[in-house]
């Protein structure tokens, strides 16, 4: 039973067919004419780096006939080394939750079935490869399709293909965007023979070609050899109301579409406003050259053909794309011309020439070969001349020597080099001159110039990849829709892990939505850098460092002790690791997570069985060691009462002597003050006594001499 059809899929199935084709024939036309300058240079940098036209037919530069036009391909040697430092460094999308409810845990969902799709497309496959084109001539296309999981499967899942044949793409040439993704329309297109399509396709209107299908107008699209076969991609942008609802509960808000709009709003959710908007669809036509024989709508609003970039310059409106080809084929054909010019020179060396008499190598046809056959022994005819003193022997036949090389020469050709390797923006490798010391610190400081040279092909793949993983976001809550559906997922750590998709929880009341893709709306950022691989070595070392430091190790070997070994890359750690991680809770809980509900159950009691014994242990050991405390505890006491009696009667002892010897002191003190008093008092009278004298002598005197002044 078939969906009930909107307005919108009558709309789009409304389409004429005849409407289509001509769109898609005038649109191949318009780009077809704006790129014809770029796309005849690029088929010839193609072959020019696979080796070909590196001989013009300048008379300068072009080798003679004798000399064999050798090729010194330098040039796929250089964009090699480009390509390879691209493919050291692991570019990935990770979805980040903006609004409308994005979560988190469900942001980690979608960036696990991301790599799951990438992994299943191989698709660094698809990166490399057009990596490889803007490399070479300045642009390269990828692209992402929906299909069946398998042959056995209902169920689509996603795929990342690249696009080997770029010629085959015709892109909207109003997109200015590096990667393509504000393009409005897009074909791919090949050719394919006749009799190939007749097979595949036999019952086709076009199978059998007819002289009366000539002249029809659409000769580039089928002819006798000849039949095109094109997918059609175009936007058409069309006018409609935007609506924020909000629930008033839970404050989420969202935004719908009027066709996105139920008949009514779940419980709890309202209406906060409406806007016009305009709403962009994606249609999908398949063409076999004369109609259109399948159409379908494309998830999303933007078209999933990504282009990576080299470098662009508009002038005029003119864009001109390159790679790093088209500035190398002349310092290429000069290193081509030095290289065989010098060889030229070298060649002349063994064929230099031999002068000899007339008539000297007559019967001896061995000299004609000389210069080429080691003979052991080479004849000449004796010849005589007569002069004025007689006949004299002429002398046997001379080799001339060898033709030079000119000076210099080695450093033109030396020179050749250094162009095309400045052209090709590098440096000198280091140590080409033997007189030259060159530090580490310099051989790295090198080579990021030479990454920063070509750090536009870097930023134009990744700029590719981050609009892939936009469209992949758009994509995946369209077809992972499946309620119940259990989906792999791979972690940064390329640990793949299933989890289930759109799952309603019996235990919620409103039969809430577990794991639910279609809320929410997410961004894309990039994340780019070593491989995983190169940062889990970077990572076991900085681990294995952090645990010479005895409190960090003490925390490791508690917390995460599995994570120690599974940074480790050598057999047998991922096992001990998967040992270990029961040991923690968290690691006990993922172990659970991935278990039976029966053996979780069993799981569960066993665990609360060891925590009640541990528990147990711990009580026991708490309480032995409170004992053994208490005993010492009391033989201290005891040891301390005893000591403290024997200090006090030391002390008693100590201060009865000091107050004995204190006391005899005293009364010594006592005794001699005693004397000393007697003695003072002693002399005090002696000084007084004398003193009574004194005064009355003075006495005595001073009456004689009053008696003498009155006779």
């Amino acid at each position: 039973m078939s969906e009930p059809e909107d307005d919108d899929t009558r709309a789009f199935l409304a389409i004429s067919d005849k409407d289509i084709f001509d769109e898609a024939k005038d649109r191949l036309e318009i780009c077809a004419t704006f790129e014809s300058q770029d796309r005849n240079r690029a088929k010839n940098e193609i072959l020019f780096r696979e080796g070909e036209n590196h001989w013009d037919s300048n008379y300068v530069t072009t080798a003679s006939e004798e000399t064999p036009e050798l090729v010194i391909n330098l040039t796929d040697a250089l964009c090699m080394r480009v390509e390879n430092n691209l493919r050291e460094q692991e570019r990935s999308g990770k979805a980040h939750p903006v609004s409308d409810g994005a979560q988190i845990e469900i942001a980690d969902i979608i960036n696990g079935i991301g790599r799951h799709v990438e992994v299943r497309s191989e698709a660094q496959v698809a990166y490399d490869q057009a990596a490889k084109s803007a490399i070479t001539h300045g642009w390269g296309y990828f692209r992402l399709i929906a299909e069946y999981s398998h042959p056995r499967s209902m169920q689509k899942d996603l795929r990342i293909l690249p696009i080997r044949n770029v010629f085959s793409v015709y892109m909207d040439p109003g997109a200015i965007m590096p990667s393509g993704y504000d393009q409005n329309w897009c074909l791919l297109s090949n050719k394919m023979p006749r009799p190939e399509y007749r097979r595949r396709y036999p019952t086709a209107i076009n199978a059998a070609w007819s002289d009366a299908d000539r002249g029809s107008g659409v000769d580039d699209w089928e002819d006798r050899e000849y039949i095109r076969l094109a997918e059609y991609f175009r936007i058409r942008e069309k006018g409609e109301k935007l609506y924020g609802i909000r629930n008033l509960a839970s404050g989420q808000e969202r935004t719908l579409f009027k066709s996105e709009m139920p008949e009514e709003l779940a419980s709890g959710w309202v209406i906060e406003g409406a806007r016009d908007s305009v709403r962009r669809a994606v249609e999908w036509f398949r063409l076999n050259g004369r109609k259109v024989v399948e159409r379908q709508q494309v998830p999303g609003s933007w078209i999933p053909v990504f282009r990576v970039e080299g470098n662009v310059v508009d002038i005029d409106g003119r864009v001109t794309r390159r790679g790093m080809i088209r500035s190398m084929m002349d310092p290429q054909r000069m290193v081509d011309y030095g290289e065989v010019a010098k060889i030229r020179r070298l060649g002349l060396t063994p064929q230099a020439p031999w002068v000899a008499a007339e008539g000297q190598l007559d019967g001896h046809p061995e000299w004609t070969d000389s210069n080429r056959t080691a003979y052991p022994v080479l004849i000449y005819k004796a010849v005589t001349i007569m002069t004025g003193q007689g006949e004299v022997p002429l002398p046997p036949p001379a080799r001339q020597p060898p033709a030079q090389i000119e000076q210099g020469f080695s450093e033109f050709v030396q020179g050749m080099r250094t162009n095309l390797l400045a052209v090709a923006g590098m440096p000198n490798d280091p140590g080409a001159d033997k007189q030259q010391v060159v530090s580490g610190a310099a051989i790295d400081r090198r080579q990021t110039l030479s990454d920063q040279s070509h750090l536009q092909y870097a930023k134009g793949e990744t700029s590719a990849i981050t609009q892939c993983w936009r469209v992949m976001v758009e994509w995946i809550p369209s077809y992972f829709n499946e309620p119940g559906r259990v989906q792999r997922i791979i972690g940064e750590d390329s640990t793949p892990q299933m989890v289930t998709l759109n799952q309603k929880d019996p235990n919620d009341p409103v039969n809430k939505v577990i794991n639910d893709l279609s809320v929410g709306r997410y961004d894309v950022v990039m994340d780019t850098g070593p491989s995983f691989e190169t940062k889990r070595q970077e990572g076991a070392e900085n681990l294995i460092d952090l645990l010479k430091i005895p409190a960090l190790a003490e925390i490791i070997s508690k917390v995460a002790p599995d994570l120690v070994f599974r940074s480790i890359d050598h057999p047998y750690m991922q096992e001990i690791a998967d040992r270990l991680v029961a040991q923690t809770p968290d690691g006990l809980k993922k172990i659970m997570k991935d278990l039976p509900e029966r053996a979780r159950d069993i799981v569960t009691a066993l665990s609360n069985e060891n925590a009640a014994l541990k528990q147990s242990l711990q009580q026991a050991q708490v309480e032995q060691k409170y004992g053994i405390a208490k005993a010492h505890l009391a033989a201290t006491t005891k040891a301390h009462d005893t000591e403290e009696s024997n200090l006090t009667k030391r002390i008693d002892t100590q201060t009865r002597a000091h107050t004995e010897r204190f006391k005899a002191m005293l009364q010594s003190h006592t005794k001699l003050s005693e004397a000393e008093i007697d003695g003072m008092v002693k002399l005090l009278d002696t000084h007084a006594k004398a003193g009574h004298e004194a005064e009355a002598a003075d006495k005595l005197i001073e009456a004689g001499e009053h008696a003498e002044q009155g006779a």
